[in-house]
């Protein structure tokens, strides 16, 4: 028995030499395949490895299995150049998507197909990806040459045939098995299990060509929305309804609104904080150069953004964070909530979104609201979105407005100074109450030498801020802070119109960052966080809202609590006046004791200011004093949230508000606020 055993062990090894001996080409294709992949996962995540590599394995089996068919080393050589090349290639577009948008590839980025070249201004290249990889291909090809033209032939016949078609279907069942197991649980309709989900939200997971596969599986197959009851979906709208705040609630009743989200703004563009921004302007601060120097040329850099932070008419939001791209902050603000799965600019243009700020303020004063932006028209659809599912009346971009057209994606951005001082006169009519929204572009990243900053560079110079070194690289912040610049400008120019017509005394201004400055990592190093292992992670996150109300002399209030761009829209209407329906708000308004909790489609992550997580099952960041209690009550929260979004994917798949609906929603708002 013994003897047989042996005979066998020696006799599968002799089969397994002679197999490695005719199909190196082919194991040192799979070695080359998972290095550049692993490879790839590193500079995207910091991790090389994956936890499900599966898909992946059966993906780079495929042309394993193919090249069986072959009759000659010749033709397999080719087909696992061509495949390493394919992957190359995937990879490094997958690649330039996460360090231009730092986010892994989701289905619905086909939509910005369009638009995906505007996106940034120039492409950046993972250097350490295409040198690694270059030498593993270039390995691979020259040890492929001497190697084909030494091994035995290739073994044929009809039973390797028969075996490698086996084996070939089993491979691509096996693919569809595992892309299957991967999404059966997405549902539109429940959500909950994003909370307790085992996915990263990264590349470490299944790898680029896995998640690649995986999303087009998920896109095509696993995203429908069932609207089922629609009876019930009303219900639950008008299930909950807000009340306003007994001291801030409807003190700017009767205001107009401006509401202008600025590209990329943080609080170190113009703010002095050692222990937020230890590499800000606090780097200034030295032996011959005092604390209260710096701050003094600050203010003169910035005289506008602080004429608006320390006003005594002004609430300042000190614990509002974002993680969204633009478009989505863009509508978060104006809707108050955003369907998961889809870019509603692209998915739902035309959809009849009654509760929209401008449909608000449109059914309950017939207020005209019109939207501004110094970008291209057609960038994000809003040409479309923002006239029709949004309901402005009209949308001013780039092309309608008499500025110089620097937006060329190769290094400039248009002026939103020029824009303010174009358009001043449509944004702020002086004979009608009106609600306008501007976003702006010029701090966009990413950065680099502007010449139409080149005024901004100057007086930076002049007061020896940020000045400009040899290595290019160290000056990312410099040209930010000097974007910054421009767009302070562009608030001086508005509060000065404001004021000289009368309507400073009655206009809401707010003010808000869409999302850090993630472009060349400038947020990481401003604030000295690069791992989820600092102790203060989720400032990373941090942004500007600062709303002004009229000239009222209401103290300056610093509001510590943690908010949200979902905050925004309730906190609008909270100071209107205007009482809405709560579970079509993600957010709270930002006087409510109630705190929100951000849930970021972009990112696949929930945060707050103590806790940042895609799973309850493996939370990445947690901050010291989140005890138990603390991440049982964001639970319920995140719970309640997600029920929300759930109904909200529905409203917008079915847009439920179209016809009659929208007549009943509005009927419903007038009585709830006695119009």
């Amino acid at each position: 028995m013994k003897d047989t055993t042996k005979l066998r062990l020696k006799q599968t090894g002799a089969a397994l030499k002679l197999f490695a001996g005719r199909n190196y080409l082919m194991l040192g294709y799979i070695l080359a395949a998972v290095l550049m992949e692993l490879t790839g996962i590193a500079v995207t995540s910091g991790r090389f490895y994956m936890t499900e590599p599966w898909i992946y394995l059966v993906f780079i089996a495929l042309p394993c299995l193919v090249s069986l068919y072959l009759p000659n080393h010749k033709s397999r050589y080719s087909i696992f150049v061509t495949a390493l090349g394919i992957n190359f290639i995937l990879d490094m577009i997958f690649i330039i998507i996460y360090d231009s948008t730092n986010t892994v590839f989701d289905f619905a980025m086909l939509n910005l197909r369009s638009d995906a070249m505007a996106i940034v201004e120039s492409v950046p290249i993972s250097f350490a990806y295409v040198f690694v990889s270059a030498i593993i291909i270039s390995l691979y090809c020259t040890l492929g040459q001497l190697l084909r033209r030494r091994m035995p032939k290739p073994a044929r016949g009809r039973t390797v045939y028969i075996v490698t078609s086996v084996l070939l279907a089993v491979a691509i069942g096996a693919d569809s098995l595992l892309l299957y197991f991967a999404n059966y649980k997405n549902n539109a309709n429940d959500l909950t299990y994003r909370l307790y989900q085992t996915e990263r939200g990264t590349y470490s997971n299944k790898g680029m060509i896995a998640n690649f596969a995986s999303e087009l599986a998920r896109g095509f197959w696993f995203s429908d929305i069932d609207v089922g009851d629609r009876n019930e979906l009303g219900e639950f709208v008008y299930a909950e309804t807000t009340e306003l705040d007994e001291t801030y609630g409807g003190i700017a009743e009767g205001y107009n609104v401006v509401t202008i989200l600025c590209e990329s703004f943080e609080w170190f563009t113009f703010l002095l904080d050692a222990e937020r921004y230890p590499n800000g302007f606090y780097k200034l601060v030295g032996e011959h150069r005092s604390t209260a120097e710096v701050i003094a040329d600050l203010h003169e850099l910035y005289p506008n953004l602080y004429r608006l932070y320390e006003s005594n008419s002004t609430v300042v939001l000190d614990n509002a964070h974002s993680l969204e791209k633009t478009d989505i902050s863009e509508n978060k603000s104006i809707i108050g909530n955003y369907p998961l799965y889809e870019y509603i600019n692209y998915e739902y243009p035309t959809n009849t979104l009654p509760y929209s700020l401008p449909n608000t303020l449109k059914a309950l004063y017939g207020i005209e609201s019109n939207s501004f932006h110094d970008g291209y028209k057609t960038f994000y659809n809003r040409n479309v979105h923002h006239t029709h599912a949004l309901g402005f009346e009209s949308y001013t971009a780039m092309e309608d407005m008499d500025i110089a057209d620097d937006d060329t994606g190769l290094g400039e951005r248009n002026l939103d100074s020029e824009m303010m001082q174009a358009c001043a006169a449509d944004m702020f009519p002086t004979d009608r109450r009106f609600n306008t929204y501007i976003t702006t572009i010029t701090q966009h990243g990413q950065y680099a030498y502007r010449q139409n900053l080149k005024p901004y560079y100057d007086k930076m110079d002049e007061l020896n801020i940020l000045p400009y070194k040899a290595d290019d690289d160290g000056n990312a912040l410099r040209y930010y802070c000097a974007a910054g610049m421009d767009f302070d400008k562009a608030i001086g120019i508005m509060l000065d119109y404001l004021e000289e017509h009368g309507l400073a005394d009655k206009t809401i201004i707010t003010l808000f960052g869409d999302h850090n400055t993630y472009y060349q990592g400038i947020s990481n190093y401003v604030k000295n966080i690069y791992s989820y292992k600092a102790d203060n992670y989720t400032e990373l996150y941090r942004v500007p809202v600062m709303i002004k109300v009229g000239e009222q002399n209401i103290g300056n209030p610093h509001i510590q609590k943690f908010t949200c761009v979902a905050d925004i829209y309730p906190t609008i209407l909270d100071l209107l006046g205007i009482k809405g329906f709560k579970n079509l708000m993600y957010g709270v308004s930002a006087f409510n004791d109630e705190s929100s909790v951000l849930y970021s489609r972009a990112y696949d992550r929930f945060i707050t200011d103590k806790l940042y997580f895609n799973s309850l099952s493996r939370i990445t960041y947690r901050a010291a004093d989140a005890d138990e209690e603390y991440v049982a009550e964001v639970e319920q929260k995140c719970l309640t949230l997600l029920d929300k979004i759930s109904h909200v994917n529905r409203l917008f798949a079915g847009n439920y508000f179209g016809g009659g609906n929208a007549d009943t929603y509005y009927e419903r708002l007038r009585q709830l606020n006695d119009k």
